[in-house]
């Protein structure tokens, strides 16, 4: 267990309890969790930013996606992403991208949808590479 102190911030760690912990001062907050299989979401002041947990499993919803509450399952070679229906929607536009914040756009998109799941065909076939979702609401 190491801490780690300076005028403005606190920031203790653990790695034997494996019990995470929080921190915060005037300058950032960090919530953190040892063996957190997915990221226990975006910390961010303005000077930093902070994505806690694991990069395990190698499919992610990144930040940015509007929607949130997406399942992602792997069915090698496959992924299957789901979630829930949005009112208003007409369409669902599917983005991936193998970096955590990225600006949806023709060259990373992959599908548009009516329906609320998708089957990513093929992107784990090749070489482990993490792999974030954003998926955007259309109006119809």
């Amino acid at each position: 267990m190491g801490t780690t102190t300076e005028e403005n911030f606190v920031l203790t760690k653990s790695v034997i309890d494996a019990g995470g912990g929080h921190s915060s001062s005037t300058n950032y907050n960090l919530v953190s969790a040892f063996g957190q299989p997915t990221p226990v979401g975006v910390q961010s002041s303005a000077n930093f930013n902070l994505y806690a947990g694991f990069l395990s499993p190698v499919l992610q919803v990144s930040p940015l996606s509007p929607i949130q509450r997406l399942v992602i399952k792997e069915a090698t070679p496959d992924a299957r992403l789901y979630w829930e229906t949005r009112a208003g929607a007409g369409t669902y536009s599917i983005y991936r991208a193998a970096t955590v914040e990225f600006t949806p756009g023709p060259g990373n998109f992959v599908a548009t949808v009516t329906d609320t799941f998708y089957t990513d065909v093929g992107v784990l076939a090749g070489p482990t590479t993490q792999q974030y979702y954003v998926v955007i609401v259309n109006s119809p």
